[in-house]
């Protein structure tokens, strides 16, 4: 016997890589549950991050990590090898699109085993509650409603994180394919960020055939760091690090890579042997070592953890080499229009140099996804947060919410009908942005979830019976 909220659907809000997974699972865990996954801008499956990239944008980790299943490490290779015709490397970095094709053919088998997992092309625009402790009601941006009995939030990287700037309506993003559109070749253009998009927009432009100088910039004028294969030394263990003092943390863990280099070793085996403890290690750390890491390390934290393909990183040492690209560090104080173009004024970072003055044509936005909830113009995550079913964490990092990734609520209780999946897990994971993490949680979600509406379904009949 099922019960009354065991009959409602499930709702997944946002069709990317965590939400479409996060429905794989529970269409298969919960074959008699109505699940239905809304994506609003493209088809489900691809998402932001694998639907409208480029053929020639890469993935930013090996073919032998990207499968979607840990449990079978092929899965991707084996997908991959079909699609392609050849033998593929597991050390490969290979086309971002292809990812893509990937997720969708995952979802329509699920499909196809599971009628009640179902795909709606919509943009959900609030939620209220109905009264049951596990019902709410979608509302719809065409005004019709929907009673669930759970909502899954897998919006993504929505946003940017340079929304919030002053000259936020200067740049145009350089994730969208028409920002480059009636770009002269020889036009010079400024990207605002050096990290992993930087990389893609700089490929873009190359693709393009563009001639003219490539100005990027940041504040610290970090590149991120190519990837190499794990070297023959062993790593040594981490597991001396101490769990909540960020000063000894980042002190032990510098003299280890010191030493694993000396004996010919790779410091990238360091940074994976501490990838999976890292969110252990964030968690135990206080909230005045958390911002002091977010300030003083993250950002040389954050080029050797996320490094990107060789063939990448080889283009951009390239063009810089020739001085088609230059890296400047300083902060953006001034945009002014100037006949067609545009007139940057950046402030360097130390105040014994002037500032500098950069001239483009067209500007770019590649500083990334915006982590800071209040920043974002989604009107389902403002009317979340207006509600306060939804609340952003003390470093903005993205969405508060407990070990069983339920929301946490403006009182600090969990909103019972609400789960999170995707970055927003930044905030009480920290590692929540790739698919080898992410993948682990839509799998940690949907048993949890599943094993909720089987305990409340034993309970029903177990109560039916007695009566």
């Amino acid at each position: 016997m099922s019960t009354q909220s065991s009959l409602l659907p499930i709702a997944i809000v946002g069709g990317g890589f965590s939400g479409t997974l996060t429905a794989i699972h529970l269409s298969r865990r919960l074959p008699d549950t109505p699940i239905i996954l809304f994506e609003e801008s493209s088809e489900a499956g691809p998402g932001l991050a694998y639907g409208n990239s480029s053929g020639g944008h890469l993935l930013n980790v090996r073919a032998g990590g990207m499968s979607a299943f840990p449990e079978a490490p092929d899965h991707f290779l084996r997908f991959a090898e079909r699609e392609l015709v050849r033998r593929v490397d597991p050390a490969e970095f290979l086309p971002r699109p292809l990812y893509g094709l990937y997720l969708q053919q995952l979802l329509r088998d699920a499909r196809g085993k599971n009628p009640r997992l179902e795909v709606r092309r919509a943009s959900v625009v609030d939620i209220a509650t109905t009264g049951g402790i596990h019902q709410a009601r979608l509302v719809l941006k065409d005004g019709s409603t929907l009673d669930v009995s759970r909502v899954i939030l897998a919006t993504g990287n929505r946003g940017s994180s340079f929304r919030s700037s002053l000259w936020a309506s200067q740049v145009i993003s350089a994730r969208d394919p028409d920002s480059y559109a009636g770009l002269h070749p020889d036009a010079p253009v400024v990207i605002i960020g050096t990290a992993l998009s930087m990389i893609d927009a700089v490929g873009e432009l190359e693709r393009r055939g563009h001639r003219g100088p490539i100005h990027v910039t940041s504040r610290h004028g970090l590149l991120p760091h190519a990837y190499a294969p794990p070297s023959d030394v062993p790593p040594p263990s981490l597991d001396h690090l101490p769990d909540s003092n960020l000063r000894k943390i980042v002190r032990l863990f510098r003299k280890a890579v010191a030493e694993h280099t000396a004996v010919g070793g790779d410091w990238r085996d360091l940074f994976a042997l501490l990838r999976p403890e890292t969110p252990g290690l964030w968690q135990e750390l206080s909230l005045k070592d958390r911002k002091r890491f977010l300030r003083f390390i993250s950002p040389f934290w954050e080029i050797h953890r996320h490094q990107c393909a060789p063939q990448t990183r080889e283009l951009i040492d390239r063009l810089r080499l020739t001085g088609h690209l230059t890296v400047h560090r300083g902060v953006l104080v001034s945009v002014e229009r100037k006949d067609k173009g545009y007139s940057l004024q950046f402030a360097n970072r130390s105040r014994e140099l002037p500032n500098r003055t950069l001239v483009a044509d067209r500007i770019l936005d590649a500083t990334g996804p915006a982590r800071d909830l209040e920043t974002l113009r989604h009107p389902l995550i403002c009317n979340l947060l207006r509600r306060g079913f939804l609340t952003t964490d003390v470093h903005r990092l993205g969405a508060q919410t407990l070990a069983d990734y339920r929301a946490v609520q403006r009182d600090g209780q969990p909103t019972p009908w609400l789960h999170v999946i995707g970055p927003m897990l930044r905030a009480r994971y920290f590692e929540a942005t790739a698919v080898p993490e992410l993948r682990l949680h839509a799998a940690a979600l949907a048993a949890r979830i599943a094993g909720e509406i089987r305990q409340q379904e034993d309970l029903t009949a177990s109560t039916a019976t007695a009566a």
